[in-house]
């Protein structure tokens, strides 16, 4: 009985130094955020004009039909989707991950350094008569925009995120594009 007693102390001694031993899980440190791969054009596209506002009312209107508080407007978030809009059509891709791997999240904190609350980022690429700014108002092409980020899971749910307080949106127009990025958050 002594013999059991000692074998199974010393194998609860094993197992908890084996535990000990293992320390906490390796969390890597965060991606360095890079500034100095987006475009330097960017800086003069992050100023609201009437299209981003206009889409940022839509997005509103959106939100109210569903009972859901207007989003306020954040000029660090204008500046991220600006940013992002610009870099988009300076390197040719479109997606919420730059070709740096940079994704909404690292570029609301390159702007806005002490945010520490969560992001969406809603895109969309038009061509064509949507993207011509002598014939499209900017109430036609928000309702567009809005339109179309309400056909797409992800990107109505981040409209309709009753936790995203303030929002942005970033325009950059290249040849018959127009490069449309929406930021939302709670911060």
């Amino acid at each position: 009985m002594d013999l059991a007693l000692r074998i199974v102390s010393l194998a609860g001694l094993a197992l908890l130094l084996a535990a000990c031993a293992s320390g906490p899980a390796y969390v890597p440190p965060p991606a360095a955020i890079s500034v100095s791969s987006v475009p330097q054009a960017a800086s003069a596209a992050a100023s609201e004009d009437a299209y981003s506002r206009a889409i940022l009312q839509a997005v509103n209107t959106e939100r109210s039909g569903r009972g859901i508080a207007p989003l306020g407007f954040s000029s660090q978030l204008q500046r991220a989707a600006a940013i992002h809009s610009a870099d988009m059509a300076a390197r040719g891709f479109v997606g919420d991950f730059n070709p740096d791997a940079q994704g909404p999240d690292e570029r609301v904190k390159a702007v806005w350094p002490e945010f520490k609350g969560s992001v969406g980022e809603n895109i969309s690429v038009n061509e064509g008569v949507l993207a011509n700014e002598s014939s499209t108002s900017p109430d036609v092409l928000a309702a567009a925009i809005v339109q179309r980020w309400a056909a797409t899971l992800q990107m109505r749910k981040n409209m309709r995120n009753a936790a995203f307080t303030l929002g942005g949106i970033g325009i950059t127009r290249s040849g018959d594009k127009i490069f449309v990025t929406g930021v939302f958050a709670a911060p």
